[in-house]
């Protein structure tokens, strides 16, 4: 059995990051690398049109590995904070 191991990983607009860990594996070896550049390409294919200010995907062999990675940075407009709410000098 080969496994590989995708790692996608997400900025938010916060800056806060997080992780997601995507897996592909099969008896055969030629095999278990196609499904996982197939996941990696996937990862990335949503990562190019993310609207996270950062989002990237990195493949792993089973022994840690780097084998490919890429990022994208979007420029990303921060949200503005919600309003105070209006209050009614009259009802207060």
């Amino acid at each position: 059995m080969t496994q590989y191991y995708i790692i996608e990983i997400q900025q938010n607009a916060a800056g806060e990051f997080g992780h997601l860990v995507h897996w592909a594996y099969d008896v055969d070896p030629t095999k278990a690398r196609l499904k996982a550049e197939s996941k990696y390409h996937e990862v990335l294919a949503a990562a190019a049109i993310s609207e996270l200010p950062q989002h990237s995907a990195t493949l792993l062999a089973s022994d840690g590995r780097c084998i490919m990675f890429q990022c994208y940075r979007h420029n990303v407009t921060p949200a503005e904070p919600d309003a105070e709410p209006e209050t009614d000098p009259e009802t207060e």
